[in-house]
């Protein structure tokens, strides 16, 4: 594996980590050793990183959303900084990163594997092929960012 590809593996490996898989999980997705994940995740700071990404972008742009507010109660903003704000929702509103991507799989994975005892069309062989596909998806996404209109 040369560099650029390695450093592919560990920021796929990072955000597979911060959408709450194990590092065991992390290393076979990526394809390297759980002790090379351990190390990265130790090296990182993916610990702090993981605990930190417990605030959802809906969040966000509520507390955006409420500090516009008490900044207007204030007449303390010019138009063009209210524009800007204005902007920054808008774009937090319509944009996804490759985390939450990441995080819909995973919550869809969690669904397919808790379906499977009710629907015997859904077999294991089943759930790891889509985990495939989706694996394809991330990587050939890693560098983009998704938007919705």
């Amino acid at each position: 594996m040369n560099k650029q590809e390695l450093e592919k593996s560990k920021e796929l490996a990072r955000l597979y980590y911060a959408a709450g898989d194990t590092q065991d999980v992390v290393a076979k997705r990526v394809g390297v050793s759980r002790n090379t994940i351990n190390k990265w995740v130790s090296e990182g700071g993916w610990d702090v990183q993981r605990a930190a990404k417990t605030i959802t972008r809906k969040e966000v742009v509520n507390k955006m959303l409420q500090k516009i507010n008490e900044r207007l109660d204030s007449s303390d903003w010019t138009p063009d900084e209210l524009a800007k704000a204005a902007a920054a929702i808008e774009k937090l509103d319509k944009q996804t990163n490759l985390v939450t991507i990441i995080e819909v799989f995973a919550q869809y994975n969690n669904w397919l594997c808790s379906r499977m005892r009710l629907d015997p069309e859904l077999t294991p062989e089943l759930v790891n092929l889509m985990t495939k596909y989706q694996d394809i998806f991330i990587n050939e996404h890693s560098n983009t960012m998704v938007e919705f209109k």
